[in-house]
């Protein structure tokens, strides 16, 4: 499987079907497998390329302090290796913050912009302290698997849990197989929670879709609508009823959002 060297890491990624490029950034600790089911509904138009951040998959995972514009500078670094000059991007979860860093730093690189469950907190909007990042880490202390069911039942319903059990239970062995090392997990948390760019946000210049769930614990929706509301142009699409793993229990009607958005501003 192919691998290239992108600044001080090599990286894993794939590439299916043909047409204009679209990236998929996958979230906190997972690998590009998760989307085995989503590449080949949009490589029937577009030339799909995922991959793995530093730290997770197959990927190289250096033990080394991780920043999300470090993410978004290794893959304009994979881009120029696999010869991509722009491409429409979509992140998902803490790949939104990399897409949006990659829109910043990389703006010639960037086509049009899907933006999934994430939204910086607005500083404006009280709010309840969350978890510190060093009570993050401590998470990753539990065995591998408690964790990963964990995650599942926080992020898709139970509904979904039981009604599409042999799914759940591929997700679950995917995101075990895929987490990456020990001190990986420990870099992708830091490099997430330290990360917000709310003030940089009107910067940012391609059409963008802000797509998530109507019950999202992690992207509430009064940040996503804030988030929607700086960055110019852009369009909010909110699911209700979804949670944050929206692109697999929302699958279809998250694939349709996206299609159309992409359809909507295609260059070719």
């Amino acid at each position: 499987m192919p691998k290239v060297k992108a600044g001080d890491i090599n990286m894993y990624y794939e590439i299916h079907g043909s047409g204009e490029p679209l990236v998929f950034i996958n979230g906190r600790h997972m690998c590009q497998a998760l989307l085995y089911r989503h590449v080949p509904v949009f490589a029937c138009e577009y030339r799909v390329i995922t991959f793995d951040n530093r730290g997770a998959g197959k990927s190289d995972a250096p033990d080394v302090p991780y920043s999300i514009e470090m993410m978004a500078d290794d893959l304009a670094g994979l881009l120029d290796a696999i010869g991509i000059d722009s491409a429409h991007v979509t992140g998902y979860s803490m790949g939104s913050k990399v897409a949006e860093e990659l829109a910043l730093n990389h703006p010639e690189k960037v086509k049009s912009l899907m933006l999934v469950c994430y939204a910086p907190p607005n500083p404006d909007i009280p709010r309840e302290p969350g978890p510190t990042i060093e009570e993050r880490i401590s998470w990753l202390t539990q065995p591998l698997e408690e964790r990963v069911r964990g995650l599942l039942s926080v992020c898709v319903s139970e509904e979904f849990i039981q009604k599409k059990h042999q799914l759940a239970e591929k997700m679950v062995k995917i995101m075990i197989e895929g987490f990456g090392p020990p001190h990986g997990q420990k870099r992708h948390v830091q490099a997430s929670f330290s990360h917000n760019n709310y003030k940089r946000l009107p910067e940012i210049k391609p059409p963008t879709l802000v797509i998530a769930g109507g019950d999202d614990w992690s992207a509430p929706l009064d940040d996503l609508r804030s988030m929607a509301e700086r960055i110019p142009g852009a369009e909010l699409a909110i699911l209700e009823g979804m949670g944050h793993f929206l692109m697999w229990e929302g699958f279809e009607e998250s694939n349709r959002i996206m299609l159309d958005f992409l359809k909507r501003h295609r260059t070719k």
